[in-house]
């Protein structure tokens, strides 16, 4: 007996995220380095925290990079009509000023949303 059907309903969301990526002025961005089990059609936040310089406003950004793949923008803080097709309606990020994270969130999880999670910042001076 084939366990193909829980093979589809449960499959691995991998975040393997760039523990901390450091930007000149010593900004940064924090994400937990972990895999995390998804059920299909399940939500799930991916969190960024992130730290920048005083004086600075940063514009924060999300990508994927599926196997084999380059990485590829989902969307940015500041200009949400580019959001990828793939991604429109499912993909959203929640954005708090004060505790300075940047978390992405998805709504109903399908096969394909199984790849790597990259939080970034680019400071806007």
């Amino acid at each position: 007996m084939c366990s193909c059907n829980l093979f589809r309903s449960i499959f691995t969301l991998i975040i393997f995220l760039s523990s901390l990526l450091e930007i000149t002025r010593g900004d940064t961005v924090t994400q937990p380095s972990i895999s995390t089990l998804v059920k299909e059609s399940q939500n799930i936040t991916i969190h960024c925290k992130y730290d920048i310089a005083a004086g600075y406003t940063p514009n924060l950004f999300w990508y994927i990079q599926d196997p084999d793949q380059d990485p590829q923008l989902i969307l940015s803080e500041h200009s949400r009509e580019d959001i990828p097709p793939r991604f429109q309606n499912r993909f959203s990020a929640s954005h708090n000023k004060t505790e300075k994270i940047f978390h992405l969130n998805i709504t109903a999880a399908v096969l394909s949303d199984s790849a790597t999670y990259f939080c970034a910042l680019s400071p806007i001076l």
